[in-house]
């Protein structure tokens, strides 16, 4: 996973991206709208937390012009502008959730984690990579012309790797992803699943390898010619 924080309070913005850490992703910090976007401009983020107020104006129109893009991260405004009807504006302006400052470092990841479990709008139905494609919400699959109904797992792993197609996503943001947090998970059950997934892709002719980064995650690409 990799994030952005908006902030220009030093140390509100290093404190945030500490706490994103803990959910084992990449963290960007910038101060200013204009360095947003040029961040934004470089790079596909999953997330970000966003202050109002920066000294080059109000961050809301940033949050507005990534409301309208197909690539939109989950979004939350962290800001001391909470009053009743800043959140309206701030909601309707395309967050997906709204924290007024001080705020427990708890709550925040809390919602950190429920925002990135929720479906994104404006997302497409289907993602595809050479000639393999998932329709999201049904599990199904279509490899090299033949559709194919997935586990729910597997199909949730694909998506991510769909999602992040040639960046590495780690095991442990993997797992954060594609399991709920009452879920029991053995210590070879993630790379029983991508072994399975990885044999069905093959043996239906995809086109797309998902390689093991040892001791890091996993990183699915267009497949070497032979």
């Amino acid at each position: 996973m990799r994030s952005l924080v908006i902030e220009d309070e030093p140390q509100i913005g290093a404190y945030v991206s500490r706490l994103l850490g803990q959910l084992h992703g990449i963290v960007d910090l910038v101060g200013s709208i204009a360095d947003a976007r040029q961040a934004l401009d470089n790079f596909k983020y999953d997330l970000a937390i966003v202050d109002r107020m920066l000294p080059d104006g109000d961050a809301l129109q940033v949050v507005t012009a990534l409301n309208q893009s197909p690539d939109r991260p989950a979004i939350i405004m962290l800001t001391s502008k909470d009053a009743k009807e800043d959140v309206v504006e701030g909601l309707n302006g395309g967050a997906d959730d709204y924290l007024g400052k001080p705020f427990e470092p708890q709550e925040l990841l809390a919602r950190v984690r429920a925002v990135l479990r929720r479906p994104r709008l404006l997302a497409p139905s289907v993602l595809s990579l050479g000639n393999v494609e998932l329709h999201l919400g049904s599990n199904e699959a279509v490899v090299a012309d033949t559709r194919i109904l997935l586990r729910r797992r597997e199909a949730l792993i694909l998506g991510a790797l769909l999602m992040r197609r040639d960046r590495v996503i780690t095991r442990a943001a993997l797992i954060e992803e594609i399991y709920g947090f009452d879920d029991e998970i053995e210590s070879n059950t993630l790379e029983a699943q991508v072994s399975r997934l990885r044999k069905k892709l093959a043996e239906l002719g995809g086109d797309v390898e998902i390689r093991s980064m040892r001791g890091i995650g996993y990183i699915l690409r267009l497949a070497t010619p032979r």
